[in-house]
């Protein structure tokens, strides 16, 4: 039976690849697939002896899990409830399924890089076709009407996609992908020219969509996740990220009047900052009313118009989120819910520093910078606007942890391994110089390894492999 479980278990990478479009779809169509995911818990425990791969991250997805279950009691409306119900779900085993997948396989970092990468094109692509683009990028519209299945529907989103809706999403890819297209230039431009040129042809697509939408919080988040990249990766980034800070409070001085009309205009009542003040007053006013229970996963939309009517906004406006993560999550899963919420952020920010005192070779820096990237731009933007839990592209975010995940095993890896030959050959340990914090010119040291041809790791783990602590 054990034998059996394994075999299985390698194929749940395709499982869960097959069920990920579907979150796209609305729920009835597909719930009795979630049925999948228990059984290979089952098989997992069978297999390796534990339901899930070990991570920094288990006390916080256990105190979300637990709090999702406990959101049902509140619930009002399972069928307004369950997208997000469900998507929350699906998402925490992908995250899960990726961290395994990383450990089983040689190259798995980079496949799940990757993939990671082609996620964010097809999302680009679905929204060119799904979104109406605002002027001056308003010829982008004229796409649509060369592709048949634009004007009948794209994956449940009934052609029309918000465009800070994807920009949200594209925001945790872009940053990341910016950073692997230059980073790893040199070392790909060798042998794949082709392809070196297509990579970063379409990490520009992805951030030029971005800045397409329109989404002010969007544009803004880029900037300065693009900013913050630079800042630790050269020594003249932090002088530039200064001078930009104090570019940008000198033109909020000089040009405060018009910036404030500016904010207080919006294409609703809802894009202006009137209107988002107005959304988070009566978040907080949820927050005080069901500060255990939540108001149920998706109810805030439901119940912000029944409890807390607003004055700005029309009672036929549908308010999908709180157009902040945290008050969304808040609202979603309760107090301990958000606790929660914020403990993934905190531990990713943990490793992150963890791993840049500890890595060695310069791919790991270049993938460090692009998480940091990525993470600082999903935080900016989910403070004036929200991609929350559960939501259709949310697994991007899940995604993004497990890609966190991998890196630090692999530096974690690395640095044991060094120890290791350190150790054997008499010499004290060795810890990340000065050179590996700041590779020199490839003219004065050895290129990198190809990151597509040269794992992070030199054997392939098995199931139950575990993190080094």
């Amino acid at each position: 039976m054990q034998r059996i479980s394994r075999n299985i278990l390698r194929w749940e990478w395709l499982i869960l690849l097959l069920i990920l479009p579907l979150t796209f779809f609305p729920p009835s169509k597909w719930t009795a697939l979630l049925l999948l995911l228990p059984i290979l818990l089952l098989l997992r425990q069978v297999a390796t002896g534990h339901f899930f791969s070990q991570t920094p991250y288990d006390i916080a997805i256990l105190l979300l899990m637990v709090m999702l279950l406990v959101s049902l009691y509140a619930t009002f409306d399972i069928q307004l409830s369950m997208p997000k119900i469900a998507g929350l779900y699906v998402a925490v085993f992908i995250f899960y399924g990726a961290v395994a997948f990383t450990r089983q396989r040689k190259h798995g970092l980079w496949y799940l890089l990757t993939f990671f990468f082609l996620v964010g094109l097809g999302m680009g692509g679905i929204g060119l076709l799904g979104t109406t683009w605002p002027s001056p990028f308003s010829f982008l519209n004229q796409i649509k009407t060369f592709i048949p299945l634009a004007q009948t529907g794209i994956l449940g989103t009934d052609s029309i996609i918000n465009p800070n809706f994807l920009a949200g999403a594209l925001l945790l890819i872009a940053p990341l992908f910016l950073a692997a297209a230059i980073g790893l230039t040199p070392t790909l431009w060798r042998n794949h020219k082709l392809f070196t040129v297509l990579f970063a042809s379409s990490a520009i697509f992805i951030s030029g969509l971005i800045v397409a939408t329109g989404s002010r919080g969007g544009i803004v988040s880029l900037f300065i996740s693009i900013l913050i990249m630079l800042a630790i990766q050269f020594k003249w980034g932090k002088w530039l990220l200064i001078a930009a800070g104090i570019g940008a409070i000198g033109l909020l001085i000089y040009f405060q009047q018009d910036i404030t009309t500016a904010l207080a205009q919006g294409i609703d009542p809802i894009g202006g900052i009137e209107g988002r003040l107005e959304i988070w007053s009566r978040a907080i006013y949820g927050l005080q009313d069901f500060p255990f229970t939540g108001m149920s996963m998706n109810g805030f939309r439901k119940v912000v118009h029944i409890l807390y009517p607003l004055f700005l906004i029309s009672p036929d406006s549908d308010i999908g989120h709180a157009h902040n993560h945290l008050l969304q999550a808040g609202l979603d899963l309760g107090l301990p819910g958000l606790i929660s919420y914020l403990a993934l952020w905190f531990i990713s920010v943990g490793l992150l520093w963890k791993g840049w005192q500890k890595k060695h070779k310069p791919e790991q820096q270049i993938l460090l910078v692009g998480l940091c990237g990525s993470f600082t731009a999903g935080w900016m933007f989910g403070i004036l606007d929200s991609l929350g839990l559960g939501e259709r592209p949310g697994f991007v975010w899940w995604l993004l942890l497990a890609i966190m995940v991998a890196v630090f095993d692999d530096i974690m890896k690395t640095s044991a391994s060094r120890a290791d030959n350190d150790s054997a050959n008499g010499r004290l340990p060795s810890s990340p110089t000065l050179t590996d914090a700041h590779p020199q010119s490839p003219t004065s040291t050895p290129p990198p390894s190809h990151p597509l041809t040269d794992s992070p790791s030199n054997t392939t783990q098995s199931l139950d492999h575990q993190p080094h602590s």
